[in-house]
């Protein structure tokens, strides 16, 4: 699913082999949530690379496949039902940041703000890997007569390009991977606090790395970067939980009910989504299918919080046109359906814009529970692969959600458009009928036999 040629490490991406410093990291063989070092001061949010870059490959643009109508009703709009959702929200007054390979301003995507560069000397408003202009697509793409439209449309995208596969250190380091997932950790906290500072009240991370879970790398600034940005700038952050076919992100096992007293199981992960696992500072996304099924590349951990469709994606190209795009090259010839976990943190970003919108009084913790507590299956306990189920966004606009911070979802209410009663089971009204039935038939029976009998007298 996920093009794994183009966007190698954005989906996903950096394998660690050495083992260095974590705040909060894993002991051997076991981890636990990360904790922020209260020492730690955020880094500025100033722009520019902090190592020299160069560029190592073509850049290249997404686009149409031969012989798709771009035009026919989506079903990931369908899944989502965006048009009943929008009769609430649209995403007015809301600032949506982009923290991936940067955004491409177009007839689709008009409402795009310079937000920096962390790859080159630049403003943000260039995309060479096409993944960032399909995110903001996803999120405030503007509607067409094609009936395709972003989730937030009203919304404005801070475009910051954080990351790109197309460029790497021009000083790689006696090991390339451990230098670029260095890199990628240090620019994605300065690239958080940038767009914290900027105003965004949504901040979507879309281009994760992943390292082995017991050789992880420096993530303190990170830490405290995300908690100024989620507590004190009050912004949502919406990260995608990890790609297994983009690289290196390994999926981690599911619930082990030997361990009761665990039942995310941290104990078991072998491999880290960063920012994912900054938990509860980062809201993490696993993919669906169209069917509504976790896609077969979403990575697994005990941070997934929720999960959107993130396959057969339709959304607006980096290309000179800005038009519509559902492919991307691949490593063979020709285009490959769009898919990635990316995708799916771009519909529930979106959908908190509608939130932020429609309750303009929630703290971001609010507006994250509510999108887990109006979840599809939010009742039941949460899935390392789903978290707390797939996004609802009528629910999430329309049910009354206790404000308390610790949301028990056998307490939220429905208020709005109901969903249909189960259908009837016709059997007891059918056994009710029968037996009025037989009664009927016997007394009809003895009347009869009592009126023979009368007429014998007479």
């Amino acid at each position: 699913m996920a093009s794994a040629s183009v966007i190698r490490r954005v989906g996903a991406v950096a394998a660690v082999t050495l083992t260095v410093l974590a705040v909060g990291g894993p002991s051997a063989g076991a981890i636990t949530p990360p904790q922020i070092d209260p020492s730690v001061t955020p880094p500025t949010g100033n722009t520019g690379p902090t190592q020299a870059m160069a560029q190592r490959g073509e850049c290249v643009t997404s686009g149409l496949i031969a012989g798709t109508a771009p035009a026919a009703l989506n079903p990931n709009q369908l899944s989502l039902n965006l048009s009943d959702a929008w009769q609430h929200s649209r995403g007015d007054g809301q600032l949506v940041a982009v923290i991936d390979t940067g955004v491409k301003p177009g007839p689709r995507l008009p409402n795009v703000d310079p937000g920096g560069d962390f790859v080159e000397a630049s403003d943000g408003l260039t995309d060479c890997d096409g993944h960032g202009t399909l995110v903001a697509g996803l999120i405030a793409g503007q509607p067409g007569a094609d009936g395709v439209s972003g989730v937030a449309p009203n919304a404005r995208i801070i475009a910051i390009r954080q990351t790109s596969s197309r460029f790497a250190p021009r000083s790689p380091g006696e090991d390339p991977a451990v230098t670029q997932a260095i890199l990628e950790v240090a620019t994605l906290a300065r690239a958080v606090v940038r767009a914290a500072d900027l105003g965004a009240r949504v901040i979507t991370v879309s281009a994760v790395t992943c390292v082995p879970a017991n050789r992880n790398i420096d993530q303190s600034e990170l830490g405290a970067a995300l908690r100024y940005a989620a507590v004190e700038k009050d912004a949502v952050i919406v990260a995608a939980a990890g790609d297994t076919e983009a690289g290196s992100c390994e999926s981690n096992p599911l619930t082990d009910p030997a361990r009761p007293a665990d039942p995310r199981n941290w104990a078991s992960a072998t491999s880290v989504s960063i920012p994912s696992w900054w938990q509860p500072y980062v809201l993490s996304v696993g993919s669906l299918t169209t069917g509504g099924g976790p896609s077969r590349f979403s990575m697994a951990g005990p941070w997934v919080g929720i999960a959107a469709p993130g396959e057969n994606i339709t959304s607006v190209s980096n290309d000179a046109a800005g038009g519509l795009a559902n492919g991307m090259p691949s490593d063979e010839q020709g285009l490959s359906p769009i898919g990635g976990t990316g995708y799916a943190a771009a519909y529930v970003s979106g959908v908190a814009a509608w939130v932020r919108s429609r309750f303009p009084e929630l703290s971001a913790e609010q507006v994250v529970k509510r999108l887990t507590a109006t979840a599809h299956t939010a009742s039941r306990s949460p899935s390392n692969l789903v978290g707390a189920g797939s996004l609802d966004p009528v629910a999430a606009l329309t049910w009354q959600v206790p404000a308390e911070a610790d949301v028990d979802p056998t307490a939220v209410r429905h208020t709005a458009a109901p969903p249909l009663p189960a259908p009837e089971d016709p059997r007891p009204r059918m056994v009710a009928f029968a037996g009025v039935g037989i009664v009927a038939v016997l007394v009809l029976a003895a009347l009869v036999a009592g009126a023979k009998r009368k007429d014998k007298t007479l």
